[in-house]
């Protein structure tokens, strides 16, 4: 995943990144637009997301950031960021596909009430999410995001001990712990730690990594 943030309207930066997009904050409504650039730093489109209601988690600071967004996934031409929780009885969300050449939506992939896709990044001409449920009977799972037919494929489900489920907590999984996935194993890591509290246990998980039962045959 490749892309430049931008702190308001003004403040743009040369592409640093192939293919480069540019995301736009305006004032608090989080990323307002976002400007994918050719390899002379030219606009190509203008992709429009609607006063806010789609997610990019970014690194927020006194600078430009470059990759440094790891919820939205840019590949294939395309760039996909997840919906804003909507619902109300059980939260759900859309991950949604840009064109990178004309700023036109693409595919779409709908999470289903009582769960979340959060994007990952892009590998194969795939584009890997993974699955949060609030059912604790329903898994959560690593899944791919086929572009081309809009179809949705898991590569396997997991649970997580009581200890790391801070790490999978839908209001906070993106905001608090960095998700990668490398070589098959979803990492999740903490950004932080602090503790422990008075009354809470004496240790917590910072970094767990999670793989298909089937990769240790």
């Amino acid at each position: 995943m490749d892309l430049l943030r931008g702190q308001g309207h003004q403040g743009p930066a040369p592409p640093l990144a192939e293919p480069a997009v540019l995301a736009v904050q305006a004032g608090e409504i989080g990323i307002s637009e976002m400007l994918p650039l050719d390899d002379k730093g030219r606009n190509r489109a203008t992709i429009h997301l609607e006063n806010g209601a789609y997610a990019g988690e970014c690194s927020y600071g006194d600078h430009l950031v470059v990759d440094d967004c790891p919820t939205v996934a840019v590949g294939a031409g395309q760039v996909f960021l997840r919906s804003k929780e909507t619902g109300d009885q059980a939260d759900s969300n859309w991950v949604v596909g840009f064109d990178l050449a004309t700023g036109n939506t693409t595919k779409e992939f709908e999470s289903g009430p009582g769960s979340l896709l959060y994007p990952v990044r892009t590998s194969g001409g795939r584009h890997l999410a993974v699955r949060l449920g609030d059912d604790p009977v329903a898994p959560n799972a690593l899944v791919a995001l086929d572009p081309e037919t809009g179809r949705e494929t898991p590569y396997f489900f997991f649970d997580l001990p009581a200890e790391a489920e801070l790490m999978t907590m839908t209001e906070t999984m993106t905001e608090y712990n960095d998700v990668v996935v490398e070589n098959g194993r979803l990492f999740l890591g903490a950004r932080k730690a602090e503790g422990p509290a008075a009354g809470q246990p004496k240790w917590t998980y910072l970094v767990l990594g999670v793989q298909s039962s089937a990769a240790k045959k």
